[in-house]
């Protein structure tokens, strides 16, 4: 990481892939949306092209499988519709060290997850399981923000627009300035739209785009977030 200062009021941090380990989960989710789509593949089959920094469509291309545009976000819908069905749910896992370090950090700043999924209620739900919703002032999912923004819906695509009003939700309920906020995340489209609006970005090695994308983005990057509290501990409420 570069050195800079910044001040932190409110760490926004995305759930699926930075705080949760959805390697499993996604797989499967990847797995049930190819069958769908006509595609027989198998779920090891999957897995074995599974990989952190692989982005949403790697493992298709390493399966072979070539889309249109319009089958791709055919694939994209039916991978995440798949991936918030309650058989997915059990495959879900959190991060290593992550429990801890969202309990240390929830002492010093304000704590909001952003998360392109849609119902609040299966989300909140889903974080008390592993027991850290206490960590969190305000949960953002594309629920929340559509009745923030006076709407009847947000859809999943485009991506980041989509994120971009998820920002733009916790920035209003928090009344906090996006130039105080720090927004972690594990692909650069979720990471750009939250750079757009002036929120400082961290891109962790856990989830969908590799260091080099993050890069190219000009993201900086963590290996997990296990190193947020080193970071943040560096002059108290700024980070360098």
């Amino acid at each position: 990481m570069k050195d800079e200062k910044m001040k932190v009021k409110a760490i926004l941090f995305d759930l699926d892939g930075t705080i949760f380990d959805i390697t499993e989960r996604d797989a499967f989710a990847r797995y049930k949306a190819l069958n769908e789509l006509g595609h027989n593949v198998s779920l090891d089959e999957v897995k074995q092209s599974y990989r952190f920094g692989i982005g949403r469509l790697g493992p298709v291309k390493e399966l072979g499988i070539k889309f249109t545009e319009k089958e791709e976000e055919e694939y994209i819908k039916a991978s995440f519709a798949h991936f918030t069905e309650r058989e997915a749910l059990k495959l879900t896992k959190i991060h290593n060290g992550a429990y801890n370090v969202l309990s240390t950090l929830s002492k010093r700043f304000r704590l909001v997850i952003v998360t392109s999924r849609d119902a609040l209620s299966s989300t909140e739900e889903e974080i008390e399981c592993f027991k850290i919703r206490k960590f969190f002032k305000l949960i953002v999912t594309r629920e929340v923000a559509a009745e923030y923004h006076g709407v009847k819906k947000i859809p999943l695509l485009p991506f980041q627009e989509q994120r971009k009003k998820l920002y733009e939700c916790a920035i209003g309920l928090t009344k906090i300035d996006p130039g105080d906020m720090l927004c972690i995340g594990d692909s650069v489209g979720e990471l750009e739209p939250a750079k757009k609006l002036g929120i400082k970005t961290i891109g962790v090695l856990t989830g969908f785009s590799s260091k080099e994308d993050m890069e190219k983005a000009s993201i900086s990057t963590i290996q997990d977030i296990t190193h947020l509290v080193k970071i943040l501990d560096c002059s108290k409420n700024t980070l360098s």
